[in-house]
């Protein structure tokens, strides 16, 4: 994937005499001229693979820092401390009214899901202030931990997303549909109040004040699901909500008021026939149909989704990773009404409904015309030095006059050409940073620039960009026997990136 990229020069000629620019300018003795270099293109030298790191593969240039790692103490509201929890995923960034630029909040969850006496069983969160000093990024006092208690506990907190109106909102990726699948773990069950077993209360998606450090509230009107992530419009009247699972549904809650998330309206998605457009099934908002929220949607025919996992708006459309899986089964839920995306329906199904998508895509969805379509379909490279498979997390960012979709991967298994041969044979997992130029037409794997190599064994996930271009990045259940610090999950931030 070595390519030769050329520098974008603008010529300013600038008159020694400051007179007046005319339509035809006077020549002048002083023939020299001032160049402004506008853009270098890309933004980094593009790495290699390489499937034998223990440690996190950045360009020249560019330098990491940890922030905040697993078993860091953390401070409850109580003040008492204790290890904070692993699995970092989502990573968000609120800006201080005071100074957005040098100021703010960083939240990141966790996904875990054991039993934990002190800091609460299943999922969680940990908070703590950054600020900008001499040039870089620090913590700034303690890390403080978000209760979820008044809402009993959380499952599996995942990806999210900061609303408009300034709270976070916590995905539960949780398959559980019955109390066993917490139990046997070694959660105890309980009442959540409400007259419903425990695990009907667990699934949804959570918001959390960050600044106060608490718990707002679990919007059961977006429905039990594998939730990946949530993406709320700017007027606060649209929640778009992937699913992480196989086959999952794509939904929305549309809401009669800015963040009037009790009297939404939920909806599945369904894909028309020529995959042009499509149209919004609704679903009843009762107890009983939220619950069974995806069951409903395929009865009523809505499309069938091999994974989604985060959304990233891009100039008015939804880029979504369609993370894939191999070999699947639909017969099950196309008996129930299901449909066939069309953007699979030729290449990866046969009569009987049978499915192999071992590397994925990134889908891009228009709202103004609810098209659904394939942007970039995973795959090997040309070289053969590997491959893009398996896209999750998602953000985007701007640097000089390109916007980019970056994009990490979770790959499925270490076989079909996703790790070296010799990696495949001790079975490490290796994941990737790539970063897509969005002003390409039609891209294709061979247009991603490698950006990181995350160490083996682990995921990379929250991706966030700092006011200055800084990069947050989480790195989630690295092998226990690498060299620390990529020996537990962890926080880093990421230098080098000249915005202009």
């Amino acid at each position: 994937m070595e390519k030769i990229f050329g520098l974008l020069l603008l010529f300013i000629l600038i008159s020694c005499n400051g007179s007046d620019v005319d339509d035809e300018p006077e020549e002048s003795d002083d023939s020299t001229a001032v160049v402004e270099v506008v853009d270098t293109l890309p933004p980094f030298e593009p790495i290699s693979s390489n499937f034998s790191t223990t440690d996190l593969i950045l360009p020249e240039g560019f330098t990491y820092r940890v922030l905040f790692s697993e078993g860091d103490l953390v401070t409850r509201s109580d003040g008492r401390k204790a290890p904070a929890k692993g699995k970092h995923d989502l990573s968000v960034f609120i800006p201080s009214d005071e100074d957005p630029e040098n100021k703010g909040i960083l939240y990141i969850s966790h996904e875990t899901n054991m039993p934990d006496s002190i800091l609460g069983d299943g999922g969680g969160a940990t908070v703590f202030d950054l600020e900008k000093i001499d040039d870089h990024w620090q913590v700034k006092g303690e890390f403080h931990h978000i209760d979820f208690s008044p809402i009993g506990f959380t499952d599996r907190n995942c990806g999210g997303s900061l609303g408009p109106n300034g709270n976070v909102f916590t995905c539960e990726e949780t398959w559980g549909y019955d109390n066993a699948y917490f139990t046997k773990r070694g959660i105890k069950d309980r009442d959540f109040g409400n007259g419903r077993p425990m695990w009907q209360n667990l699934g949804y998606v959570v918001e959390v004040d960050p600044r106060e450090r608490k718990v707002v509230k679990r919007h059961m009107t977006m429905g039990k699901l594998v939730h990946e992530d949530v993406l709320i419009t700017e007027d606060g009247k649209t929640c778009y909500i992937t699913d992480d699972y196989d086959p999952g549904v794509f939904m929305k809650l549309e809401m009669p008021a800015p963040n009037d998330f009790d009297n939404g309206q939920l909806y599945a998605y369904k894909q028309s026939e020529d995959g042009e457009s499509g149209e919004w099934l609704e679903i009843p908002m009762d107890t009983n149909s939220l619950v069974n929220c995806r069951k409903i949607a395929v009865e009523k025919g809505a499309t069938l989704i091999i994974r989604h996992e985060w959304i990233e708006e891009i100039n008015g459309k939804l880029y979504i990773s369609e993370t894939g899986k191999d070999y699947m089964d639909w017969d099950a839920s196309l008996a129930r009404g299901g449909t066939i995306p069309y953007w699979v329906k030729n290449g990866l199904t046969d009569e009987n409904g049978q499915m192999d998508d071992p590397f994925g895509r990134v889908l891009e969805f228009d709202p103004s015309t609810n098209k659904m379509c394939s942007y970039l379909e995973g795959g090997m490279f040309g070289d053969s030095l590997g491959c893009f498979s398996n896209p999750d997390c998602n953000t985007s960012v701007s640097i000089g006059t390109k916007t980019y979709l970056v994009l990490s991967e979770d790959i499925n298994w270490c076989d079909r050409g996703r790790v070296s041969a010799e990696a495949e044979k001790t079975k490490q997992f290796y994941n990737e940073i790539y970063f897509l130029d969005m002003s390409i037409e039609n891209p294709t794997v061979e247009d991603l620039l490698r950006f990181a190599v995350a160490p083996v064994g682990a995921e990379t996930t929250g991706v966030i960009f700092l006011p200055d271009g800084a990069m947050i990045v989480n790195i989630q259940h690295p092998k226990t026997s690498n060299p620390a610090p990529f020996n537990k999950s962890c926080t880093v931030i990421i230098e080098g990136f000249n915005q202009k």
